[in-house]
């Protein structure tokens, strides 16, 4: 009867370890599956991000373009409202052309930097996804509550160091786009002033 009673425990036992193990892998395969589609999503979003950043270059490029022409024709009726002829007429005119020349290289080094930060930024989030993702694999895979513990630690680590490098990096990408604009408008200050 005791051999009977330890037959049916050991068979009960062996159900019970087919089931968790068959748990174990549907779980994998669902986790392999979502971050497939994770993926894809993620890619998607790259492509609508990137055609965003060159229609948002455009438009800031069209902005300019007419803000200088704009500006253009107003210095002109303005010298000839005034009556500025001659020397002084030519001293406006290069001063207001300086000036709008400044304006346009800082709007165009800072629409590149617009442009590179929110690439690099959605490249981060990317590769923040596909390591999230790799670290929902790695835990799936764990053999015990200890061994779960340790991954999910060591993700935690990892997950941090990764953000404070990837924020090192756009915060000097971002630092240099503001020297550029900043060189921009040094030029025309350093230049000696046209109008008396």
């Amino acid at each position: 009867m005791m051999a009977i009673n330890q037959g049916k425990q050991a068979e009960q036992t062996g159900q019970a370890a087919d089931a968790a193990k068959a748990n174990v892998d549907q779980t994998a395969e669902q986790g392999r599956q979502f971050a497939d589609a994770a993926r894809d999503g993620v890619n998607k979003l790259a492509n609508l991000q990137e055609q965003a950043a060159q229609n948002t270059k455009q438009i800031v490029q069209r902005s300019v373009e007419t803000a200088s022409q704009q500006a253009r024709e107003v210095a002109e009726r303005f010298t000839k409202t005034l009556g500025f002829t001659g020397e002084d007429s030519e001293r406006l005119a290069r001063q207001s052309k300086q000036n709008l020349e400044a304006v346009a290289r800082c709007g165009t080094v800072l629409t590149q930097a617009f442009q590179d930060a929110s690439r690099s930024w959605f490249g981060l989030a990317q590769s923040q996804w596909q390591r999230n993702l790799e670290g929902l694999n790695k835990l799936t895979r764990a053999k015990s509550v200890q061994e779960f513990a340790a991954i999910q630690s060591e993700l935690a680590r990892e997950n941090l160091q990764h953000i404070v490098q990837d924020s090192r990096a756009i915060t000097e990408t971002s630092a240099r786009a503001v020297e550029e604009a900043s060189k921009a408008f040094a030029s025309v200050a350093q230049a000696p002033t046209l109008v008396r």
